[in-house]
């Protein structure tokens, strides 16, 4: 197992550094553009973060920054309307479509014009869904969720969320999301039923949600197989496969202080939403990872002055994915999707 971490460390380490420009380019006092968009991650917008960006290694120049933003899809203009300005966030109402081609360029006075393109990947293949009760041990048990699916392409990522809606009977508490990912399951005895057994997914964030990607180039192109335990907790063996369908219960209701006061309804469900990436959304996103997470530790993967990007004379990412969010899983759903 060490020695499949190493080698899935060096792929990825090559095929991130291969495209790394640093974050400091020891510019002369010469701001850039930093430019970063996921389309097809928004159900019926595209939102774009622009911020001007100044090298580390000299003071930041304060120029006014007025960007003006020109967004086409397949050759057609689409106005963004400016959100936050001094957040950085701005909008294109467009809901993106399997094999849009899109492109972006920021010009403002004082800085580098900036330019980058990308196109809507494929959606993620047909697959199947099913789940499983998994003993690791004496009374302790896994419920794990398998999306099984064929057709997968080397050029493209792929990624799955685990989203949990509660719906309050109490108004004042309202409906909360979760939106998780999990952990990935590894097999212990049944190994030959998880193709490739031994394959890590990488645990990036995707607007603060994490999201478990795992790279098409490892992925059995034949037969591949997503596995995913989620964090739900507090269910015993009799109930756990219950665990991914539709519930009602009760829990306790605590003031600010930690103190319970009560108990409150709630009615909870899940669903999943695939991902199909594109090769720039995750270069970036996994350099970001390693850049946060291991850059003091691992260092030749990702220095911290370095990252991925695919913005011409600029920084950040503009990069298409696909996503399939499925219906509720019920057991019906589960029957029906098998």
């Amino acid at each position: 197992m060490k020695k499949f971490i190493y080698i899935l460390l060096v792929m990825v380490s090559c095929a991130v550094s291969s495209c790394m420009i640093p974050f400091d380019p020891g510019f002369d006092k010469t701001p850039l553009i930093f430019l970063e968009a996921f389309p097809g991650t928004d159900a019926d917008y595209v939102m774009f973060r622009i911020l001007p960006a100044y090298s580390k290694s000299n003071n930041p120049v304060v120029i006014p920054f007025k960007p003006e933003i020109i967004f086409e899809v397949n050759g057609n203009a689409v106005p963004v309307e400016c959100i936050d300005a001094e957040k950085g966030y701005y909008k294109a109402d467009y809901k993106s479509v399997t094999g849009d081609k899109m492109t972006v360029s920021v010009a403002s006075e004082g800085f580098n014009s900036i330019y980058s393109e990308t196109t809507i990947p494929g959606a993620f293949p047909e697959r199947n869904i099913d789940y499983r009760l998994v003993s690791v041990g004496v009374d302790d048990y896994r419920c794990v969720l398998y999306v099984t699916f064929s057709g997968a392409d080397s050029k493209y990522s792929y990624g799955l969320q685990f989203l949990n809606e509660v719906i309050y009977d109490d108004e004042t508490l309202g409906t909360r999301w979760y939106l998780y990912s999990g952990d990935v399951y590894s097999p212990i005895d049944d190994s030959a039923e998880i193709v490739p057994v031994s394959l890590e997914a990488t645990d990036i964030r995707l607007n603060g949600n994490s999201l478990l990607a795992w790279d098409g180039r490892l992925l059995d192109g034949d037969s591949s197989v997503l596995a995913v335990e989620p964090r739900l907790y507090g269910f015993s063996v009799d109930d756990i496969y219950e665990s991914f369908f539709e519930r009602r219960g009760e829990r306790n209701h605590y003031d600010q202080d930690g103190n319970v006061i009560g108990t409150v309804s709630y009615f909870e469900h899940n669903k999943i939403r695939l991902f199909t990436m594109t090769e720039e959304f995750y270069k970036y996103k996994v350099a970001n990872e390693f850049e946060s997470d291991y850059s003091g530790f691992v260092s030749f993967i990702a220095p911290s002055n370095y990252c991925y990007t695919n913005i011409d004379n600029g920084y950040g990412a503009f990069a298409g994915a696909s996503v399939v969010e499925t219906d509720w899983i019920t057991k019906e759903f589960i029957e029906n999707n098998r």
